[in-house]
């Protein structure tokens, strides 16, 4: 009677509404700070998803995280440091299963890293820049070495200058507002004549003090010597700026009005038949007012206004009107984290939405639908602690119509349990026996969804599922079936697991 008792209690726990287990239902107080595809919780925990993780999934043994900087040498990439100040690498791909960690010995105290076809630049918090060489594999790098010849640095960016071949051309901001550049390779470092009391650069622009806004070529005349100094000019049709933003083709600017400037290249055909028509004048948009910030997404302009609404603008076409229409795409938004294909938003009530490319799980939604043209809630960064002891998990909790599913061999795995899975069939077993308990054997058939336990057929409400070659078992099965105490801590984020 007892453990019919507590199995009915654990059942009435996982039927409650579907708002204690829902993605949206995120306390702002759990997530301290997010990128695109990472976030830190309260707790300093890092969280990855994209690739393999298809949701929010905790890193093991890093606790005390205090900054991340993403995307460094390829999309997903991420480099993080602790509250040692240490700093450590964390190259993504699609084919590793598990996250690898790679410390970045020598360096301390980061503020920016960046990177440009073979070289991985790093920045600390006293001005100092260390270089890094991309090993052959392209998704690593060697160690950093300092970068001597340029010091008292704030910021740094990178592009390519076509002379006529491409070459990397590094941008330093240093602290008394003057701008350099590297002259040959990564070996001489040269300030730009007329840049003087800059706050901000983005590529080959340059925001001043004033809030003018100056620039520089890219393309030079095949002629041109290497060494030949680039001819600064301000933007005239530009001023009152307090924020530039730059990708490869194009630029924005948002005044001090709230207003949304843009030019550079808009965008026709697609792979090998892309065409770029670039315009270098830049074109008020009017069709947008009370900007906060702005971001370049794939082909389109995504923009955050003051009222918390975020609105989208597509770059397809010969030519950008200054007329080109707005679409509003979300609202109660705080604040935005961009990829290059993907965005992901933090509402005012801290909950995490994603829009965009999806192909690489970059949204943490739990699928690998390529594209999401509205936007869909990422699922919560959910911990599961069984018997006081968080469980390592290969892919985090997913919640599907209000219930909570795991990792197939996550939970079973630690009760002891032997856990198959045959591929050819799709089907898994799961045996488990302690001394003193009757032996449980339980199989899925992850193609029918059919479930057994001790060769009796079993309804659930919710069958089980498979993502990315990883399947997914309802929290409940493991309660009936183990006979475990499933305990909900909201304010956590926290699922606990406890047997006898």
């Amino acid at each position: 009677m007892k453990k019919r008792a507590l199995l009915l209690s654990i059942i009435s726990l996982l039927l409650l509404s579907p708002s204690v287990w829902a993605a949206g239902d995120n306390s702002a107080s759990h997530i301290r700070s997010y990128d695109s595809g990472s976030l830190i919780k309260s707790d300093g925990s890092l969280w990855l998803w994209g690739y393999n993780q298809s949701v929010p999934t905790r890193v093991e043994g890093k606790p005390n995280v205090v900054k991340t900087f993403s995307n460094i040498i390829n999309e997903g990439d991420l480099v993080f440091t602790l509250q040692d100040h240490s700093a450590w690498y964390v190259p993504r791909n699609n084919i590793a299963e598990s996250v690898k960690l790679v410390p970045l010995e020598g360096l301390q105290n980061l503020v920016a890293v960046s990177s440009l076809n073979d070289h991985v630049l790093a920045l600390n918090n006293e001005g100092n820049i260390f270089l890094a060489d991309r090993l052959e594999d392209k998704n690593t790098f060697g160690p950093f070495q300092t970068l001597s010849g340029i010091d008292e640095v704030a910021d740094i960016d990178s592009y390519y200058e076509e002379r006529p071949n491409y070459e990397e051309r590094w941008i330093f901001l240093k602290n008394d507002g003057s701008v350099w550049k590297n002259t040959k390779t990564l070996q001489g470092f040269e300030p730009i004549p007329s840049l003087k009391d800059i706050t901000a650069i983005a590529k080959n622009i340059a925001l001043k003090k004033d809030g003018t806004v100056w620039t520089w070529p890219k393309e030079f005349d095949k002629n041109a010597a290497p060494s030949e100094t680039p001819a600064v000019s301000q933007i005239h049709t530009l001023s009152g700026i307090k924020t530039i933003k730059a990708n490869r083709y194009s630029n924005l600017a948002i005044d001090q009005q709230g207003q949304l400037w843009f030019w550079g290249a808009t965008v026709t055909g697609a792979l090998d038949n892309t065409t770029y028509h670039n315009a270098n004048t830049p074109v008020l948009l009017t069709g947008i007012k009370d900007v906060k910030d702005a971001f370049f997404v794939e082909r389109s302009i995504l923009a955050l206004t003051t009222g918390g609404n975020v609105y989208v603008a597509s770059l397809d076409g010969e030519k950008l009107s200054s007329h080109v229409p707005f679409t509003l795409l979300a609202q109660n938004i705080q604040s935005i984290k961009a990829g290059p294909r993907h965005i992901i938003m933090q509402k005012a009530d801290g909950a995490l939405w994603g829009w965009g490319v999806n192909k690489h799980a970059q949204l943490g939604i739990g699928d690998y639908e390529f594209l999401y043209s509205t936007p869909v809630p990422m699922q919560k960064p959910i911990l599961v602690r069984l018997n006081g002891t968080p469980v390592p998990l290969s892919n985090g909790v997913i919640t599907r119509n209000g219930q909570a599913f795991i990792p197939l061999r996550s939970v079973f795995d630690k009760l002891g349990a032997e856990v198959t899975y045959d591929y050819n069939s799709k089907i898994a077993k799961i045996d488990h026996s302690k001394v003193g308990d009757h032996p449980i054997s339980i199989e899925i058939n992850f193609k029918t969804s059919q479930t057994k336990v001790n060769s009796k057929s079993v309804e659930l409400t919710n069958p089980p599922f498979m993502v990315n070659g990883i399947g997914y078992l309802p929290l409940r099965l493991i309660s009936e079936t183990l006979g475990a105490k499933v305990d909900w801590i909201q304010k956590e984020d926290t699922i606990v697991i406890t047997t006898k």
